[in-house]
């Protein structure tokens, strides 16, 4: 607290006071009410003592929050329609695609695609890239990717039994 900062405060309590006592009200009342407004204007003038924080440069604010990957996943399957979101199903396929390049086997092979349908399901490759991919395609996609997951070429696919 500087002196020009205690000046100030008595000149408006002073002032405070004189305004009192003209507007009628007693006068040790109206001294008590001038050092009251003479030490709040003292509280405003403090300052708070030095923080690196107050002078520091924040983060600058987030342009638009992304979600995480799972969380946009998530929101894709429609619980109420019963359909998946070509977010998903474009996960799922690469998933399965990966896995089956593993065993030699190339899903855009019109020559192969018995092979896919035996080790992926009856119509499921189909029904993956067809326009409405529901939460059993995927169900059925996720069991055949397991089953896929530690299969390499030559090695055959255990079949659950269910």
């Amino acid at each position: 607290m500087t002196l020009r900062a205690l000046a100030v405060a008595a000149v408006v309590g002073v002032v405070a006071g004189l305004l009192f006592v003209v507007v009628g009200v007693q006068t040790e009342f109206a001294w008590a009410w001038a050092v009251l407004v003479g030490a709040i204007t003292m509280l405003f003038g403090l300052q708070m003592p030095e923080d690196p924080r107050v002078d520091a440069p924040g983060r600058p604010p987030a342009s638009e929050h992304i979600g995480s990957e799972v969380s946009r996943l998530a929101w894709a399957i429609s619980g109420r329609t019963g359909t998946v979101n070509e977010a998903v199903t474009r996960r799922v396929r690469a998933t399965l695609r990966r896995r089956l390049q593993r065993r030699g086997i190339d899903v855009d092979d019109d020559r192969q695609s018995d092979l896919v349908e035996d080790l992926l399901g009856h119509g499921l490759w189909a029904r993956l890239n067809g326009r409405r991919t529901t939460v059993g395609d995927l169900r059925d996609a996720l069991a055949a990717s397991e089953r896929l997951a530690g299969s390499t070429r030559g090695q055959p696919v255990q079949e659950e039994n269910g």
